[in-house]
């Protein structure tokens, strides 16, 4: 993205104001002058380490859960519940604001909607949460922080050309994870570390298939519908879980568990990444080098997971690797901007 010279006329200016959203954090810090407030630059960066912090609990507390739910009944339950409150949080903020413009999708965005739904709802919570039910909360993690190589490679399939260096990155990451895939021990299962890759390539295409409908319409709009949309599916694919599930023996603790997961991680966090990306674009999955290391903590902690001293190495080298892109990504935006 280009960044307005200093000094232009005012019809830059003005166009150069009305693209600031869209600018690389590096390229806002890089103006001395900006009269916008300090706090306003990094709402995006704020919002994005929030996501993280839930996401990075998501991965605890859904292994914790499924000691007591059978997997797709736990996300059955989960998603008609997001649903419902997406829709009402919908018709409450149409109510307020006296309009119902925020109820209305162009025909036109219907398909990408649908496959907004698909990608970010269905696929990715069914490789999600049977991934975690087959593998640890930290491998499942680990698979899902592959999202910015992914990224990048569908970044590269669509005609851009990343820096040398970023490539770098990709070899360490995918030797890290081969490292860590090829030791079986730490509560590691090949399956479940499939299906959360799995989920890693659905949620990184939802990150870009999304763009365009999350800067046409308000957030509460994309969450209700793109919600629906992907939890149809999900729901019919969940009901011989849901038939089988022995609801009598889930006590408060398993139900607690469920009330957060509803609201924090899917309906509020969904809400504040959407707006990221729409901010950021698909340079913010960057953020998702973060989750497994929340994730492993807390496992530790809350679970006592264990993990063996290659996987370790493993995942700290695929850490690496992942650091090296986004490194790489910074320095190459910051090049582009010092040409414009």
């Amino acid at each position: 993205m280009a960044c307005g010279q200093e000094g232009t006329s005012t019809e830059n200016s003005t166009v150069d104001a009305e693209r600031r959203p869209e600018l690389p954090v590096d390229a806002i810090e890089s103006r001395p002058h900006d009269s916008a407030p300090a706090l306003s630059r990094f709402l995006p960066e704020i919002g994005a380490m929030l996501v993280v912090l839930m996401w990075g609990s998501t991965f605890v507390l859904t292994k914790d859960a499924l000691d007591q739910f059978r997997p797709l009944a736990f996300t059955c339950v989960r998603f008609i519940a997001v649903s419902i409150l997406s829709c009402c949080v919908l018709l409450l903020r149409s109510r307020l604001d006296r309009s119902r413009d925020y109820l209305h999708i162009q025909r036109r965005h219907v398909p990408r909607l649908l496959i907004a739904g698909l990608l970010g709802y269905t696929f990715y919570q069914l490789g999600f949460t049977l991934g975690v039910a087959h593998t640890s909360a930290f491998a499942s993690s680990l698979m899902l922080s592959m999202m910015p190589l992914i990224s990048l490679v569908i970044a590269t399939i669509l005609g851009q050309r990343p820096p040398s260096l970023v490539w770098v990155g990709v070899l360490i990451a995918i030797g890290g994870v081969s490292i860590f895939l090829l030791d079986g021990g730490g509560g590691s299962h090949t399956l479940g570390n499939v299906l959360s890759l799995g989920a890693a390539v659905s949620f990184a295409l939802y990150s870009v298939i999304n763009q365009p409908l999350v800067r046409a319409y308000p957030p509460e709009t994309f969450a209700a519908y793109s919600t629906v949309a992907g939890s149809i599916l999900l729901v019919l694919v969940s009901i011989p879980d849901v038939v089988r599930q022995d609801w009598g023996a889930i006590d408060q603790h398993a139900w607690l568990i469920m009330l957060y997961m509803v609201i924090f991680p899917v309906y509020v966090a969904y809400m504040i990444w959407n707006w990221v990306i729409s901010q950021r674009g698909v340079a913010a999955t960057g953020w998702q080098l973060l989750v497994p290391v929340v994730s492993g903590l807390m496992a530790l902690i809350w679970l006592g997971d264990s993990l063996a001293v290659v996987q370790m190495a493993g995942g700290a080298l695929a850490l690496l690797g992942l650091v090296i892109m986004r490194q790489a990504g910074i320095r190459d935006r910051r090049r582009s901007l010092a040409l414009s």
